[in-house]
């Protein structure tokens, strides 16, 4: 049975002031070497190790399993986020660090960023923090206010209620989701049959990772205003359920938003919250910096897939508590529930049982930081899923767009058991991925990087997450063939018209582990007005060359004008036979001749 939570870790609601306040704050570090007052709380360091002669992932891993906080890494070293106390840790497991500096600290200086918001909520305003992240009252407004005028595009679902939530109605938060589609009133139906294939998205299920939900917000944003204005936001939404779940952690975030309105990011502020607020099984509050030790369960090691393997403990206190059985927090329990609600079970249950080339959908979940794309296994970076060549190519894809390092998590970062995304592949079949947004050092790194480096990550990660939306149709088949870009399309005489495009079956990131081979460009075809699954009648293109990067283009059949902006539909094959996604132009109108 749940005990209460005790007083002292009751949920922390931000007031609007201190939200208000901290817009204009301004957080500092103290400079290497400063004298310090010895009552003041620890300051907060990054340390920078290695292990010379030791695999860099197995490093990270053994420092994880020591109950060290392994953010990330970089090339061959290991970067640990800790106290000088971690500093003394670190020498005893005969690990050298190799720079050490305290956490980069945020300056509010200059004029606080204006958030985007979509063209019907101009007008609108919603709290923010820490120069422009919006608050959890702000997306569960933000979330309803998409749903009330955009009724044709997007339709809110309550999915759960959050660990204090479950508690007492008057405290936490309810679980809540955003399908976005055309003619949502007609799909958006929470159950696996859906006409459309689904691509899902979520965001900060680790609470002080502050960026993913920016990121979300700015997905969701990008769709609404897309719509008859973009003609891949058109075709995507025309031919997918796209599912938003924008915080997975509302009351951990809560945590995060109080320590960071106090202008703290020493070792004691509750900005460092990670995990939920589920205290039930500490039997006293945690000892030391909140930083390294915090009451909740941590909801990336807590979903029933290989449960309580690497990368875990079973302290409570600890930032990797796994909690005390599979799926028992509640905002796992709910995201699971959404999750087989909206996906088919399209895998045997065996580990060696692939999803068919025929499975529909795909998920990606945000994280911070390092600049990663992962997918399964996340357990045992030895073991391979039957489904590797889809998920490393659809993974490098991605990582075509935004530059990441790319492979599973212990082949670029280390194993770690129960994830998210190791869960929906597992159970379901769909393909599944992390990013880790944010560089692992320089400008814009760490947890809480200014608001203005959003603009930078969006920049990267909205044409991923596009492609990632796209490819969901048939992830494990249209991911290994060719992408197109720079579609043109003119108009000629009578119902005639030209396209040209290029497609890239080399489109690949250039960084990560077994980058897939590239296959020369054999076929590509045309469609006008409807999809190739809607039925629409494939017009074969030229391939003007001879390798894996060419230009296509061709005359085509136009007929049918109705005056009106259609959409055409263009893809390619590679030697392997295998269909890209297609990329969407719009057909100008038919000109008098």
């Amino acid at each position: 049975m749940l005990r209460r939570p005790t007083r002292a870790r009751r949920a922390l609601t931000v007031t609007a002031a201190a939200l208000a306040a901290v817009t204009a704050l301004a957080v500092t570090a103290p400079a290497s070497g400063a004298a310090t007052d010895p009552a003041a709380p620890p300051t907060t360091e990054l340390f920078t190790v290695t292990s010379p002669g030791e695999d860099p992932g197995a490093l990270a891993q053994r420092l994880v399993e020591h109950g060290l906080d392994v953010v990330t890494r970089d090339g061959d070293r290991v970067v640990v986020l800790g106290t000088e106390h971690t500093r003394e840790e670190l020498d005893r497991l005969g690990v050298q660090t190799v720079h050490a500096e305290a956490v980069p600290a945020v300056s509010q200086a200059e004029a606080a960023a204006t958030p985007p918001l979509p063209r019907r909520l101009a007008d609108r305003q919603y709290p923010t923090f820490y120069g422009g992240y919006r608050t959890v009252h702000g997306f569960h407004q933000f979330v309803s206010d998409v749903a009330e005028h955009y009724p044709e595009l997007a339709r809110r679902v309550p999915y759960g209620d959050s660990w204090l939530r479950a508690q007492s109605p008057g405290q936490g938060n309810e679980l809540t989701a955003l399908c976005l589609t055309a003619r949502a009133e007609q799909g958006c139906q929470v159950r696996p049959d859906s006409p459309k294939p689904r691509f899902l998205l979520m965001a900060q299920i680790h609470a002080r990772e502050i960026t993913t939900s920016e990121t979300a917000w700015r997905f969701i944003t990008r769709l609404v205003d897309g719509y008859r204005d973009d003609a891949e936001i058109t075709a995507l939404l025309d031919g997918t359920e796209v599912w938003v779940v924008p915080q997975v952690n509302p009351d951990g975030i809560q945590t995060v938003e109080e320590g960071l309105a106090a202008g703290d990011v020493s070792a004691n502020s509750r900005a460092w919250q990670r995990k939920n607020r589920d205290d039930a099984n500490s039997e006293k509050p945690c000892s030391g910096p909140w930083q390294s030790s915090q009451e909740g369960i941590d909801l990336n090691r807590n979903w029933d897939s290989h449960w309580g393997g690497a990368s875990t403990s079973k302290n409570p206190c600890s930032l990797v508590y796994a909690g005390p059985k599979a799926a028992s927090e509640p905002e796992t329990t709910a995201l699971a529930a959404l999750f087989e609600r909206l996906f088919p079970d399209q895998r045997g249950p065996a580990e060696t049982d692939a999803a068919p080339p025929t499975t529909r959908g795909a998920m990606v979940t945000l994280h911070t930081y390092g600049n990663l794309v992962l997918f399964p296994w996340g357990h045992d970076k030895n073991v391979k899923t039957p489904n590797d060549v889809g998920l490393r190519s659809m993974a490098f894809r991605m990582s075509h767009f935004n530059g990441y390092n790319t492979g599973q998590p212990g082949e670029v970062l280390y194993n770690a058991s129960g994830g998210t995304d190791d869960w929906t592949y597992d159970r379901l079949g769909i393909a599944s991925f992390t990013f880790e947004i944010g560089p692992g050092s320089g400008d814009c790194t760490g947890f809480f990087p200014e608001y203005r480096c959003q603009d930078r990550f969006w920049e990267l990660n909205g044409p991923a997450l596009l492609y990632a939306a796209k490819a969901a149709r048939s992830p494990y088949t249209s991911a290994l063939g060719p992408t197109i870009s720079g579609v043109t399309v003119q108009r000629a005489r009578s119902d005639w018209a030209s396209v040209t495009a290029k497609a890239d079956d080399d489109a690949y990131g250039g960084r990560g582990v077994n980058r897939p081979a590239a296959q020369k460009v054999v076929a590509a075809e045309v469609y006008v007005a409807k999809a190739p699954w809607e039925g629409g009648v494939a017009q074969a293109l030229e391939v003007r060359g001879d390798g894996s990067t060419v230009d296509i283009g061709g005359v085509f059949d136009a007929a049918g004008d109705t005056g009106e902006h259609r959409l055409v539909y263009v893809r390619a094959k590679d030697a392997d036979g295998n269909w890209g996604p297609v990329t969407a132009a719009w057909l100008p109108p038919r000109t008098n001749d």
